[in-house]
């Protein structure tokens, strides 16, 4: 049984299209063609790679559509006409790999497989933040209020004082953060908050600060 990730081309050249596909299909990998970005699926819930042109001028549409729409996806960018800096700079942002067309298909599968091989690395972390964020969705805009200073460091009076209402108040909400949150201490609330990517710390003075005991 074939277990290969699906990739998914990106590619304005009929003929490249074609011969991309064709060469995956070789390898045993199936894969998906398109035109551009705008005949991908509204979103992809499923582990996909994407292959495409360093020059692509949707070069940036794609990463923008990875990050909203395919969130456990990898990217394997390739040139036609290659040079070092361009490998470079496709590793940097991001890339598992960087294949000259036309390819070996030793290279093109050694490409593929270590996409494959972050993706198994990323799934676990893009899930966890996930299950955080559906958590984090459920509080309060005033719980998040209290929540993001808790962890900027902030204790029950600070909080009171720069929110306006009183530390009873204060201790309330955080209470209410625990229950919504299904944790015990504001440690674990810290860390399922910070998982779900929609709140960074001022600083790293939480993680010494008494008041997350």
């Amino acid at each position: 049984m074939n277990d290969r990730t699906v990739v998914y081309v990106i590619e304005d050249s009929v003929h490249l299209r074609a011969e991309i596909s064709h060469n995956l299909g070789s390898l045993g990998i199936r894969s998906i063609v398109f035109n551009d970005v705008s005949e991908l699926p509204a979103k992809i819930d499923r582990a996909v790679i994407f292959l495409f042109r360093h020059e692509s001028s949707c070069r940036t549409l794609i990463d923008s559509y990875r990050a909203d729409r395919a969130p456990v996806s990898a990217k394997v960018e390739f040139s036609c006409n290659a040079g070092f800096e361009k490998a470079v700079a496709a590793i940097r942002e991001g890339a598992s790999d960087f294949v000259v067309w036309p390819s070996e298909p030793g290279l093109l599968d050694r490409a593929i497989r270590r996409a494959e091989d972050d993706l198994r690395r990323s799934q676990p972390a893009k899930a966890m933040g996930g299950r955080a964020k559906e958590k984090v969705a459920m509080l309060t805009s005033r719980e998040r209020q209290v929540l993001g200073k808790v962890i900027d460091g902030f204790t029950t009076e600070r909080i009171a004082a720069k929110l306006s209402i009183s530390p009873r108040t204060v201790d309330i909400h955080r209470r209410n953060v625990l229950s919504k949150l299904n944790v015990r201490n504001t440690a674990q609330a810290i860390v399922i908050a910070l998982s779900s990517g929609e709140f960074q710390p001022a600083g790293d003075e939480f993680a010494m600060n008494p008041a997350y005991a």
